[in-house]
């Protein structure tokens, strides 16, 4: 369902905030895309940066074996690799200038520690790209056509899928700007900020520093 959007847009969409593309766009830079799925998202942030290398990470095996196949139809084996495991094991410290993930924060049943070990794998100087659900800002009745599609995918399948572990956060796709906020404070995310990337589905880009 993404992948139209990373194909399409992204490249556009990053480079629409300046010194964010200026950051990605520099020769050497190491991305991470973590939840990559597919790798849909991997090889759009390889296409838009032919300067960096990205490390696409996701705990489904047949997803990164399919991600795997996509690189190579892709042209994009020299500068794009994955692997099968969590952002707590699969990160080295240090390592990367960017972390992204993509529509995943919500799923997940231990986003702050998620969200840590994506702090811990940074650079000095590196960032965090969140792009998840542009939910409303509060709860309000009745509820705009977006937010009743966000609660029906909570309801049928984000949800119970981080509700199978637990303990767990137990996020929902209705992830509310308040909530990402929390989520990297608790990781020691402090300096976040929503970027001006708009018309870009029904999601939303948090970069998140540490201070």
């Amino acid at each position: 369902m993404n992948r139209p959007w990373y194909e399409h847009r992204l490249a556009d969409a990053l480079a629409g905030v300046p010194d964010l593309h200026r950051h990605l766009d520099r020769p050497g830079a190491a991305i991470a895309d973590l939840g990559c799925g597919e790798g849909w998202s991997t090889i759009a942030l390889a296409r838009a940066y032919p300067g960096a290398t990205v490390h696409g990470v996701d705990p489904d095996p047949p997803s990164t074996a399919a991600a795997a196949g996509h690189a190579v139809a892709a042209g994009q084996t020299e500068r794009v690799t994955f692997r099968t495991g969590d952002a707590a094991t699969a990160l080295p410290e240090a390592a990367y200038d960017a972390v992204f993930a993509f529509e995943c924060l919500h799923d997940l049943p231990h986003p702050v520690e998620f969200l840590t070990s994506a702090r811990r794998a940074l650079r000095p100087g590196g960032v965090v790209v969140v792009m998840d659900e542009a939910a409303e800002d509060t709860f309000r009745a009745p509820a705009g056509d977006v937010e009743r599609l966000l609660y029906g995918f909570s309801t049928m399948l984000c949800l119970p899928d981080a509700m199978s572990h637990e303990p767990s956060a137990a996020t929902g796709t209705v992830i509310r700007e308040s909530t990402v906020r929390d989520y990297a404070a608790r990781a020691g995310l402090t300096d976040v900020e929503v970027l001006p990337i708009e018309d870009f589905g029904f999601w939303r880009f948090y970069r998140m520093r540490p201070r």
